[in-house]
């Protein structure tokens, strides 16, 4: 008992890169800066060729990082808080540069020192083991996570663990050095569910709009176009996976603001932000190969989505009104996409109808966040162009849109459809405008309650009341075609 009392004056130092944190500063000073200012961003990599240190002292000097808000180990917070209390020194030692450990050690209030990287040298492993042998003659304990630890844990005179894999926690074992405290808290690595939340797979049903054109055109007896657009539909599915991986990165810091986005992999620390660029690379690049190599034109296509939503996730998604215009072309390129596949001729009450409709949907998903936002009425919502209180515009412009796609579906029936004999008995088709008014009013509903936890069309695919509205018009169009 004398010996642990004695061991807890010992200063305590804690690392911050995996564990203090639940992600790496390194990685996030990339990505962070990468959406902001891309190109000083890939000119400041350059700088690995002198050494870790160099480049972290490159990304350092772009600035721009939001520390503040990166995911903490709460457990470890929870801990390093009651020995404070209790009179003992603490310390931030780390390898990530000196700028960054100020900026973390002058926001949590914890340490009464911070150490990091220099332009010189890279303070981790062996090198941070020197310098706190020097600096702690007396004695230290070590907070640390992984394999590079080891060395200081050696030199220390007791040891806290923090989350670390059973392959470290066997080396530590073996050197002997007195446990202080086991702690986790930090994810090592995305699960599969992180990743397959993070992928958004139940998004891929936007996707289904890809098979709108092969309905209308009455070529669904047709297995080589049947097939073509499944093939499509998948490939359409990896680039939007792609894009909403760098969405989630771009948006980062505001995403860990935000009431429940917070919870999302990249910023919960649950996958490491460089993993997610690394797959984000592979879905895209390996997405737009496989267009091309299905249809150069579909391939074209899917690069116009891609800058679309590239400049959506970069720049408009923070300019009121103008990012509901992008979100509602999006849904329209991929009822384009699907045109493309089956070589279908372009419908001008097709392409109407789209824009009105996603439009009232994009301003309908957008709504849900103002209503839902915990900013005062009058601030600006982090990462947006929107005030909570623009909410009456939300809710004006959504109407008024799903009201005039209501209309293009109607003269599209009676102008389009009826004459061109494609139909037995035209009369079933009025059921078409009447259950999408049912569908448009009860989705607005549910987003002026705040109640719409999802974009409405992937809410679609798992609410039972749109799944009946939906099957019930496929019964009437099927009717309106062999009765």
């Amino acid at each position: 008992m004398m010996a642990e009392n004695n061991q807890k004056k010992l200063p305590l130092i804690v690392d911050l890169d995996g564990t203090l944190l639940a992600t790496d500063t390194l990685y996030e000073s990339f990505v962070q800066n990468f959406f902001s200012q891309p190109i000083k961003t890939l000119a400041a990599c350059l700088e690995v060729r002198k050494g870790k240190a160099a480049l972290k002292t490159a990304l350092s000097e772009l600035g721009g990082v939001e520390t503040r808000t990166m995911p903490k180990n709460s457990e470890l917070v929870a801990y390093l808080e009651a020995e404070k209390a209790n009179g003992r020194s603490i310390h931030l030692v780390t390898a990530a540069h000196q700028t960054i450990a100020s900026q973390i050690s002058q926001e949590s209030g914890l340490f009464e020192s911070a150490t990091g990287s220099s332009k010189e040298t890279n303070l981790k492993s062996s090198r941070k083991a020197e310098y706190l042998k020097k600096t702690y003659p007396g004695g230290f304990v070590y907070a640390g996570d992984n394999q590079a630890d080891l060395p200081v844990w050696r030199a220390a005179s007791a040891a806290i663990p923090v989350g670390v894999k059973p392959s470290v926690a066997r080396s530590l074992a073996a050197q002997d050095t007195p446990i202080e405290a086991r702690l986790d808290g930090v994810t090592k690595g995305g699960s599969l569910r992180n990743w397959l939340k993070a992928l958004r797979l139940h998004q891929w049903s936007k996707n289904i709009l890809l098979f709108v054109p092969i309905v209308l055109s009455h070529s669904y007896d047709d297995p080589a176009l049947v097939i073509k657009t499944l093939l499509g539909f998948i490939i359409m599915g990896l680039v939007a996976s792609g894009t909403y991986i760098l969405n989630d990165l771009s948006d980062l810091s505001a995403d860990r603001q935000h009431s429940t986005k917070h919870r999302r992999p990249f910023a919960a620390g649950a996958i490491a932000v460089q993993e997610g660029f690394l797959a984000m690379l592979i879905l895209i690049v390996g997405g737009v190969c496989a267009a091309f190599a299905l249809q150069p034109l579909f391939g074209a296509g899917i690069l116009l989505y891609l800058v679309t939503t590239l400049s959506y996730s970069l720049w408009l998604k923070r300019i009121a009104l103008l990012d509901v215009f992008i979100l509602s072309l999006l849904y329209a390129i991929r009822v384009l996409l699907g045109l493309i596949l089956v070589s279908a001729v372009l419908s001008a009450w097709l392409l109407a109808f789209s824009f009105f409709f996603f439009y009232s949907m994009s301003l309908a998903k957008r709504h849900v966040e103002l209503i839902r936002s915990d900013v005062a009425p009058n601030e600006m919502i982090p990462g947006r162009g929107y005030k909570p209180s623009d909410w009456p515009l939300t809710l004006n412009l959504g109407g008024a849109s799903a009201v005039a796609a209501i209309i293009v579906i109607v003269l599209y029936l009676t102008e389009e459809a009826f004459p061109s004999g494609s139909y037995s008995t035209t009369g079933f088709l009025w059921a078409a405008p009447v259950l999408i008014a049912l569908w448009v009013q009860r989705i607005w509903l549910l987003a002026h309650r705040g109640d719409l936890d999802d974009d409405p069309v992937a809410f679609a695919v798992k609410d039972p009341v749109s799944i009946a509205l939906g099957i019930t018009m496929a019964l009437f169009v099927a009717a309106a075609i062999l009765v």
